[in-house]
Parts: structure tokens; C-alpha cells; sequence
């Protein structure tokens, strides 16, 4: 079995959901009383949500790139954000290690592609400095904490279409 690398902690909630999920899919892979081998670094959402909302995503990439260090460092023979903003970052933290990155979208292009799904790819990016209660133009849904004009979800949807239009291959661990 190969031994996950999480990159948690934004938020502590998401983390433990997105562990919850690896876990019950292992169990009902394998049966029994299988769980996942994983390592969790958790970083701290306020210096992350500060970063995100000062607009500083070097600082906010190189804090990603060395928690998948330390993963890679760990031990862990995969990496996994357990967030979907900080996917914007993903081939930084790709080429941060020598380990594969599993990224939200190629599981969200998976579905896609498996419901014939062919929605147009928007170019359009968050507007700078929308203003807070904003709602996404393309769901009516809130961003999150820092984030301003779409949602992740939207936004990560958007990401898998695109590299589901592009052919891009999916990245699958057995």
C-alpha cells in the first residue's frame, strides 16, 4: 500500500473530511479493517488565509511546496492538498517534489468526462478586491474565507473541463 502525504490544516475541517473519505475508500476497497497509510502536516489556516487575502501567493505556493516536502520527506509516496484554492498552486508543488501530486481536478474531470459533460471553458479569473458578501457569477454559491468573485468549486470544475478538452491524461495510484 502506498503511504499518502496530506497537506491539511486549511481548514482543520476540510483536512479531516478529506482523510475521513481516503480512509472509508480504502476500507471499502480492501475490506476488513484496512485504513489508509498517510501522513498529515497540517498548516495554520490564519497565516494561510492572510497570504491568501493580502493577494501573496508566492509566499502562500512556497509555504504548500515545503509541506510537500515534508511529506515527501516523511515518507509519502503521493502528495494531496486537502483544499481546493490551494490547487491553484498544484504544478509549483508538482515540480517542488519528486513524488505525484494528486490534483482535485483530474477526479472532477474523471466524473466529467464519465457524465458526457461539455460545458465551455470560461476564461474569466476572480476580480481583485471584489468586495466581501460577494456571490459567484456562475452559481449564485459564496466564496470562501479570502477568496473573492467565483467559487473554488466553480473554479476547479472549470480546471478539470479544460484539461478533460485538452486530453490530458489522469493520474490514477492502485
Amino acid at each position: 500500500m502506498k503511504t499518502i502525504g496530506l497537506i491539511g490544516g486549511m481548514s482543520w475541517e476540510s483536512s479531516a473530511e478529506y482523510y475521513r473519505i481516503v480512509n472509508q475508500e480504502v476500507a471499502r476497497r480492501l475490506g476488513g479493517l484496512h485504513s489508509a497509510q498517510s501522513l498529515l502536516y497540517s498548516v495554520d489556516f490564519a497565516t494561510v488565509e492572510a497570504l491568501q487575502h493580502g493577494g501573496r501567493w508566492d509566499e502562500a505556493t512556497a509555504l504548500m511546496v515545503e509541506a510537500a516536502r515534508r511529506v515527501e520527506r516523511g515518507g509519502a509516496d503521493l502528495v494531496l492538498l486537502c483544499t481546493n484554492t490551494m490547487h491553484r498552486m498544484a504544478d509549483a508543488v508538482q515540480d517542488g517534489v519528486a513524488i505525484p501530486l494528486l490534483h482535485i481536478a483530474d477526479a472532477t474531470g474523471e466524473r466529467v468526462r464519465a457524465q458526457g459533460l461539455t460545458t465551455p471553458v470560461s476564461t474569466a479569473v476572480p476580480a481583485p478586491g471584489a468586495a466581501a458578501g460577494d456571490t459567484c457569477p456562475t452559481c449564485g454559491g459564496a466564496p470562501g474565507p479570502g477568496q473573492t468573485g467565483r467559487c473554488s468549486t466553480c473554479v476547479e470544475g472549470e480546471w478539470a473541463t479544460l484539461r478533460a478538452e485538452r486530453g490530458e491524461e489522469w493520474f490514477h495510484v492502485s
